[in-house]
């Protein structure tokens, strides 16, 4: 059981529309992640998932559908550190204009919440140290 609390900082993303899907998830992955795991560790981050939210996987879905190429958590302990990452000069110089080529900015959405877990590991979790 985890004990710590973290805000998780959920980012809904498109994808540049001058990129097709397979460059948008390849770039996303091997080139974006890679450049942004110093800035992001220097300020506090614990944790940066990218979810791919691929053609393959939405056409297995037959509910209705967010309209989004992706999304991307990041835990921190504080959510004021998160927005003190835009200030970095290497988030202004570099990180910005890799997004803008990746990303479809006017599409961004984001969310900040709490994790409530319910069942980890294959178990119903029975005592939880977070109230909600």
């Amino acid at each position: 059981m985890s004990t710590e609390e973290l805000v998780r900082v959920t980012v809904f993303a498109n994808r540049n529309p001058k990129l097709s899907e397979t460059e948008f998830n390849d770039h996303w992955a091997n080139k974006h992640g890679p450049l942004i795991t110093s800035w992001l560790q220097r300020h506090g981050i614990v944790k940066y998932v990218q979810y791919h939210t691929t053609s393959k996987h939405k056409a297995l879905l037959k509910m209705p559908t967010l309209s989004y190429d992706g999304q991307a958590d990041f835990w921190v302990r504080k959510y004021e550190d998160f927005e003190k990452a835009y200030e970095d000069p290497f988030y202004l110089e570099v990180v910005k204009k890799d997004e803008e080529y990746l990303f479809d900015l006017k599409s961004l959405r984001v969310t900040a919440g709490v994790e409530y877990c319910v069942i980890e590991d294959g178990k119903v979790v029975q005592e939880h140290a977070r109230k909600i």
